[in-house]
């Protein structure tokens, strides 16, 4: 059976988003290491890195988008690499670059009254 994503589920990952250079940092090292990273450790990073805990069934999705070779594990280039490709892909004008920060200081408002 399919299980959805929570708005609170959305809502952390996307936050996880906006500190995406700081778990790259971590990512970084399993890269340097020549090592993927499992679930359990995903979720540890993304804790150590940004504070976040993501549910299970969240860090279960972001595997099943991303492993590209379906071998369970993320490398820095299926995830990091391409979340960074994403994100400049989007913001290559100024245009959608203001349109993004808009939307980023809407999210962080409506964020912040809940």
């Amino acid at each position: 059976m399919f299980q959805g994503i929570t708005f609170d589920e959305f809502r952390s990952f996307f936050q996880f988003l906006n500190n995406l250079e700081d778990f790259a940092i971590a990512m970084q090292m399993y890269n340097f290491a020549s090592r993927s990273i499992g679930q359990d450790e995903f979720a540890r990073a993304v804790y150590v890195a940004t504070g976040l805990k993501l549910t299970r069934h969240l860090v279960n999705t972001i595997f099943k988008i991303f492993d590209v070779d379906h071998d369970d594990q993320l490398s820095y280039k299926e995830f990091i690499g391409i979340m960074k490709d994403r994100l400049h892909r989007g913001s290559r004008s100024y245009k959608a670059v203001e349109k993004a920060t808009s939307f980023r200081s809407c999210l962080k408002k409506e964020l912040a009254t809940r």
